[in-house]
């Protein structure tokens, strides 16, 4: 039976200052937040769904707890500190749409300084990923290590690809 990993043996695998994808992914997702806050700035602020805000529940319940126990780096804490606040914004948004309505101008601006420094940190994440890279040890069974972040991998990519088909596919 394999040994039970302990939280800094998971983050030194999926460390984003050592793996270039996890890195990569990080970039990435930045860029997509830095353009998508600079696309919605001096716009009014939508309401979610019923359905999108049963997902903005379960992100912040489910994942934002699990990512904070994993990522052990300051870089990466901040980035899942970011959308995590922003998700439960929008869900205080939702219940009291009025708490937010005098300051959604100078919050869309604070989140967007704050996900252009956290694009700067994720660049600079790529950068030491390809400088250092993660070297794996030689005695380590690697299918029975990967299988608990494949199963991850697998339910955050159903969860976004349920939560693009209930944003994109209108309810009759």
């Amino acid at each position: 039976m394999p040994e039970k990993l302990s939280n800094e043996q998971k983050h030194e695998r999926i460390c984003a200052f050592t793996h270039r994808r996890v890195a990569g992914s990080f970039a990435a997702f930045c860029a997509l937040e830095v353009f998508l806050v600079w696309r919605g700035l001096d716009k009014p602020s939508l309401r979610p769904s019923l359905f999108e805000l049963l997902f903005y529940f379960l992100a912040i319940v489910v994942y934002a707890p699990y990512f904070m126990r994993i990522f052990r780096c300051l870089s990466e804490r901040f980035i899942v500190g970011i959308a995590t606040v922003r998700i439960a914004m929008a869900v205080v948004s939702w219940f009291v749409p009025s708490l937010f309505n005098p300051v959604a101008a100078l919050a869309g601006r604070v989140f967007l300084v704050l996900w252009v420094i956290a694009f700067l940190m994720s660049l600079n994440m790529v950068v030491q990923s390809v400088r250092n890279p993660y070297i794996e040890a030689e005695n380590e069974d690697t299918a029975m290590e990967t299988r608990g972040l494949l199963i991850l991998g697998a339910v955050v990519v159903i969860s976004l690809l349920l939560g693009a088909l209930l944003y994109l596919v209108p309810l009759r």
